[in-house]
């Protein structure tokens, strides 16, 4: 009597709690994402992953032409918010989740894409006085391809760039096989500051030099074909910048 007994109240607890566990759906919390501006470039485009969501979003551009195909990606575990410009500019993006009738509003700024180098070691009399350890080197690639040149620096690990010096590029190439890269650049203040030119011969991990054919269209590629690294594996794309006046050289290195 006592082991029917026993079955019996077994039974009755394991119908509990299925019920219990059908009655209690897991809870839904809202869609959340880690910052609200974005700062992205055009031809690389984005995958920015948040957390939370019911699963059911309405997706709304301030400026479609500019953020061109966007949509999130629900395969667990990656959801992702994905974006693939289709110009430079600015928009908004506004999702709802609609089972949780939530909002989020995110700011996104498409830039001209670029290669960056981060100064890490000046050896020797500088002259250069936009060229400092820390400061990041930036070739853009916009659509004229008028090799336009960023110098941006970071007052602390946390904080936005700040640009102190912009112009143009650009790579020259001897009969010897001897690369130049020249710089024409003016203060951030404005266009109207006085330009600084200057010219230092190219050196360091072949590989660089692959990345400027390809993106700015120099012509290069059967005089780069053997400037590769023969280092394996490459951890760092290094390029060493040396100044055809005093020697001092300029190593930068690439980030990706």
């Amino acid at each position: 009597m006592n082991k029917i007994f026993n079955v019996i109240m077994l039974l009755t607890c394991l119908f509990m709690t299925a019920c219990s566990g059908h009655n209690e759906p897991d809870a839904i919390t809202p869609i959340h994402f880690e910052q609200r501006d974005y700062t992205i470039m055009f031809g690389k485009g984005a995958v920015i992953p948040f957390t939370g969501g019911s699963g059911v979003y309405e997706l709304t551009a301030s400026n479609p032409e500019v953020l061109g195909r966007f949509g999130i990606e629900m395969e667990a575990p990656n959801h992702s918010l994905y974006i693939q410009p289709a110009k430079t500019g600015e928009s908004y993006l506004i999702i709802k989740d609609v089972k949780t009738e939530a909002t989020v509003t995110l700011h996104f700024i498409v830039e001209d894409f670029y290669l960056s180098f981060r100064i890490y070691e000046v050896d020797a009399t500088n002259t250069n006085e936009f060229f400092e350890v820390g400061r990041e080197i930036r070739f853009i690639r916009n659509e004229d391809n008028t090799k336009p040149v960023k110098v941006v620096s970071y007052q602390n690990n946390t904080s936005r760039p700040m640009t102190v010096g912009e112009g143009l590029f650009n790579i020259t190439r001897s009969d010897t096989n001897i690369f130049t890269m020249e710089f024409s650049l003016h203060s951030s203040m404005g266009e109207d500051s006085k330009l600084y030119d200057y010219e230092y011969t190219m050196g360091g991990d072949g590989e660089y030099m692959r990345m400027f054919d390809s993106i700015f269209n120099f012509g290069w590629e059967k005089n780069v074909a053997s400037l590769s690294s023969k280092s394996q594996p490459v951890k760092s794309i290094e390029m060493i910048l040396t100044d055809k006046n005093n020697d001092c050289k300029i190593t930068c290195s690439l980030l990706k």
